[in-house]
């Protein structure tokens, strides 16, 4: 750190932010039962974010440019490199703004559950879980990635923020597979705050049994409009609408028209009123801003617009930093009653997307199970869904049975009505 702060106090740099990194992580590769190969890393990585403030035709700017630290450069070797970055960040030509107001905390541990295992042993029990999952030689999964992270972290900058924070993650992928009567494969992913190794195994499981039953799929549903059910990362997806919208970043170029008090999911329909909080499991942003819990939307109002230092300065707002994290009430529907509604349940896509602009989501199903009358579960592949949630919202019917995983909280399904579907 001295090295580096001698580096700008001879390039001229005055504001600045440190981010020092120093990550450990254990990853295992399977192909089917078999490990593949293990892994550890063991690595250190220091950002300097350089900033330079000019003048043009009276107006005020602040620009900046990132550069990496690599460990073993020599003084003179930095201080080239800090020279080169500062000359850059001339030529960035955003509005001056404020770097967040300083600030101290004591070293902040990790909320992980298992922050006092050592991570190979985390790894160790995934994949014991993986191998214990219940499979045969139809319907198997064929590879998956494991992946835990533990890394300590300190931000410094010249406002006076010094902070630090432990941090435990767990993520992975994994692909399965079913040879008959179609050979057909289906990517998951997951990713947890903690060693969820029931929420693991579900999902592991639920990858094999959608599987089986894309592989017995042979058509597309009829074309028309049905209750379509969402659920996992697929409502997530959905809710990034909200999310997005009442950004800074999206308000100051006025992307979007949104403020506090609005009213922004017409209640008019008989759907349920949205309950938002942002969340996060890191206690400080990547500015040192320290993250605590954004009620976002409470009955359909919005109660925060939500982002980093830059833009928050621009509408004269506190900023609240960014979080990975959302949170939904439950709703009062169980999800079983849903899909005895005759309801059109789409499983998993080739790609689903939010498009927070206009509020339309569309995407290609890859696995769909209808309900029909009689009770009988029909599953489908191919055609597509389209609908708007600026429509959707005022029926929205959420379930009570909840999902949690890294990004998200909430009920693990939703039902929208009078989605339109193409196919045959």
């Amino acid at each position: 750190m001295e090295q580096i702060l001698k580096a700008f106090e001879k390039a001229g740099v005055s504001v600045w932010r440190l981010t020092k990194n120093r990550t450990k992580s254990a990853e295992l590769y399977f192909i089917k039962k078999e490990l593949d190969i293990p892994r550890y890393k063991d690595i250190e990585v220091t950002k300097a974010e350089i900033f330079r403030d000019f003048e043009e035709d009276g107006r005020r700017f602040r620009g900046s440019t990132e550069i990496f630290i690599e460990p073993g450069l020599t003084d003179e070797e930095l201080e080239t490199k800090v020279k080169n970055a500062y000359y850059a960040a001339s030529f960035v030509k955003n509005e001056f703004y404020e770097l967040p107001a300083g600030h101290r905390a004591d070293h902040a541990e990790s909320r992980a559950d298992y922050k006092d295992m050592p991570i190979t042993e985390a790894a160790g029990r995934i994949a014991d879980t993986l191998l214990s999952v219940n499979s045969d030689e139809k319907a198997f999964i064929n590879s998956a990635e494991i992946f835990v992270r533990r890394s300590e972290n300190r931000i410094m900058d010249s406002n006076g923020t010094d902070v630090s924070y432990a941090h435990d993650s767990i993520w992975g992928e994994f692909v399965s597979q079913c040879l008959e009567p179609e050979d057909v494969e289906q990517y998951r992913q997951f990713a947890y705050g903690s060693l969820d190794l029931d929420a693991l195994r579900a999902r592991l499981e639920s990858g094999i049994a959608d599987v089986r039953l894309r592989a017995m799929a042979k058509s597309a549903p009829k074309a028309g409009a049905y209750n379509v059910i969402l659920t996992g990362e697929n409502l997530r997806e959905i809710l990034r609408f909200y999310e997005s919208r009442s950004s800074s970043a999206m308000v100051y170029p006025q992307y979007s028209t949104w403020k506090i008090g609005d009213q922004i999911q017409d209640t008019e329909g008989s759907g349920e009123k949205l309950n938002i909080t942002l969340k996060s499991d890191l206690p400080f942003s990547a500015e040192g801003i320290e993250l605590k819990d954004c009620p976002l939307v409470k009955d359909g109002v919005l109660q925060a617009i939500h982002g980093n230092a830059r833009f928050a300065y621009y509408l004269g707002i506190e900023p609240t930093g960014s979080f990975e994290k959302m949170a939904l009430d439950a709703g009062t529907m169980s999800y079983e009653d849903m899909k005895k509604s005759g309801a059109l349940e789409a499983v998993s896509f080739s790609d689903f997307q939010m498009d927070v602009m206009d509020g339309h989501f569309a995407g290609e199903l890859r696995l769909a199970l209808l309900t029909g009358e009689d009770g009988r579960v029909t599953p489908l592949t191919g055609g597509s869904i389209n609908g708007s949630i600026l429509t959707a919202q005022k029926k929205l019917i959420f379930s009570k049975e909840q999902y949690k995983d890294s990004s998200y909280e909430g009920p693990l399904a939703v039902m929208i009505p009078d989605v339109t579907v193409a196919g045959e």
